[in-house]
């Protein structure tokens, strides 16, 4: 039992800590920037990435979230014919917010 135990927290652990989200070919031609940096850009839409912010009860890394919420927000802005993301706020939980850009 106590094998079984270390062997589910020990899996929890490592999940914590990995990113399991892929960048789409479209999105990897999406780049993030600041809102000064898109000033003649037109804005076209919205995308939102949401990750677990847990894995097994245990809070998952902060960076390894961020990278997720950025490639999905990425992902998105190709879908809607974006080439730019701009973070629109702070994140809540496990969702962060960008508002897509048309720059080239």
């Amino acid at each position: 039992m106590r094998g079984t135990f270390a062997f589910v927290f020990a899996s929890a652990v490592l999940a914590a800590g990995c990113a399991w989200v892929k960048t789409t070919p479209g999105g990897d031609q999406v780049r993030e920037a600041t809102a000064a940096e898109v000033g003649s850009c037109e804005e076209i839409g919205t995308a939102v990435g949401s990750t677990q912010a847990t894995a097994a009860g245990i809070p998952r890394n902060k960076e390894v979230m961020r990278d997720e919420q950025i490639t999905l927000a990425r992902n998105r802005a190709a879908q809607i014919g974006g080439d730019t993301i701009v973070q629109s706020g702070p994140p809540s939980g496990g969702t962060l917010s960008f508002i897509v850009y048309k720059c080239h």
